[in-house]
């Protein structure tokens, strides 16, 4: 009898350790971002969420599911309270949208992905204001317009507004959000992600 337990034992311990190490490789994700560097981001104090956020209009490119949209606004917001940033929905300082991509996109520009009725409404960003950044994370023409960008499977963005100025001053990627073939819902994946982004955000602010 124990040395069948002593071989439980073994076989239990082997599980865990092969449950724990799929959880991290499903967690080794790739984040970086970009930044406006004349915004005033010591200035920021206040935000409000876009309006496809708070409307039924689709969560992302490719995917359209309600659930995980909350996931993702629920992250965010707690990212974004941890920074003592405070909801003023009638004059905030920055607007916060986010997208995501199941499938792998390439394009050229941001208009025909961001510029649409379900992603940012054109007197929350100015026109020709999206995606001209000093430098993108997946730019492969830095600094140009008409720059190229790859997004890979399972890649969430989250994009900052400057609500006075209506543009883009900081956005933050994190790409490996996949479960096997599909994007990976699971919300303490989607909370690791977003955190991770954030911390992106906290050298912005820091430097």
């Amino acid at each position: 009898m124990k040395e069948a337990s002593k071989f439980l034992l073994v076989i239990l311990t082997l599980v865990t350790i092969s449950l724990t190490f799929s959880s991290c490789a499903r967690n080794n994700y790739t984040v970086t971002s970009d930044k406006d560097m004349s915004a005033p981001f010591d200035s920021y104090k206040t935000f409000a969420w876009a309006k496809s956020i708070n409307s039924a209009q689709s969560l992302a490119y490719v995917v359209n599911d309600a659930i995980l949209k909350s996931a993702i606004r629920d992250a965010v917001a707690h990212e974004l309270a941890a920074r003592s940033y405070t909801m003023n929905s009638q004059n905030p300082d920055v607007l916060i949208n986010f997208r995501v991509f199941d499938k792998p996109v390439e394009m050229t520009g941001y208009e025909g992905y961001f510029r649409d009725a379900e992603y940012w409404d054109t007197d929350e960003v100015r026109n020709g204001q999206l995606g001209l950044l000093p430098r993108a994370a997946v730019n492969t023409d830095p600094g140009r317009a008409g720059q190229q960008y790859y997004f890979d499977k399972g890649t969430m963005i989250v994009q900052i507004v400057d609500a006075k100025k209506g543009v883009v001053v900081w956005q933050g990627y994190a790409s490996g959000l996949t479960d096997g073939n599909i994007f990976d819902k699971n919300k303490d994946h989607i909370a690791k992600a977003v955190s991770l982004i954030f911390d992106k955000y906290d050298l912005v602010l820091n430097e």
